[in-house]
């Protein structure tokens, strides 16, 4: 009998191990959320998010008083903290409705954020000229869709330029691989030295006027 009951036990403990198996996932076995990294950069592109955030996700140097978009890439809120906080974002940051932006293409825009490589850090030399990057911008026909003093154009597309709120690092990285429908400019075509002179010929710019002091924005 005794040889009976302790089989029986052994065959209950058995059980008992197997169904908390079932019940409880184990943490090795999870699998992490899964996206479309490479349509993930297209969404990121079209919804214009490398305008505040930079085309690596890196973020913005901050230049008035309000605090500058920050850096997004390599995220390390959850997806479902991610989405939450595109629909209803705080500061200046526009919410993205599901009718904009689908649960599914914000899943792959996190996927890139999280494969995007850090951008190297890239020192403006201190023998950028603006003089001779006014020029190069001429020359190299920036003016045709950012304006003439990279204002940015309505009529182009061409986003506002002067002064960059990137720092140098992601003006050569976006001058590099740009998104949208501006061709990329290699090394061959204009050289680090080239793009410091033009940094610093739009950091001359003026600032924006806030949309609070335009009268006909505000009537």
């Amino acid at each position: 009998m005794r040889g009976v009951t302790l089989t029986m036990l052994s065959t209950f403990l058995i059980a008992a191990v197997a169904s908390a198996s079932i019940l409880v996932p184990s943490q090795t076995s999870a699998v992490p959320p899964r996206g479309n990294s490479q349509n993930g950069k297209k969404v990121f592109e079209k919804l214009g998010c490398f305008r505040c955030h930079g085309i690596a996700g890196e973020g913005m140097q901050q230049t008035g008083k309000e605090p500058a978009p920050p850096k997004i890439a390599s995220p390390h809120r959850s997806l479902q903290e991610f989405v939450r906080f595109v629909r209803a974002p705080k500061g200046q940051m526009p919410p993205f409705s599901p009718a904009q932006v689908t649960d599914d293409e914000l899943s792959d825009v996190y996927a890139f954020l999280q494969t995007v490589a850090p951008q190297p850090k890239v020192e403006l030399p201190s023998s950028a000229n603006s003089q001779s990057g006014q020029h190069l911008y001429s020359a190299f026909g920036c003016y045709e869709c950012h304006g003439l003093q990279g204002q940015g154009s309505t009529q182009t597309g061409g986003p506002r330029l002067g002064p960059p709120q990137i720092p140098f690092s992601g003006f050569v990285a976006y001058v590099r691989e740009p998104a949208n429908q501006m061709p990329p400019y290699s090394s061959k075509v204009v050289s680090e030295a080239q793009l410091a002179d033009i940094y610093v010929f739009l950091q001359s710019r003026p600032q924006a006027m806030p949309s609070k002091n335009i009268p006909l924005l505000n009537q």
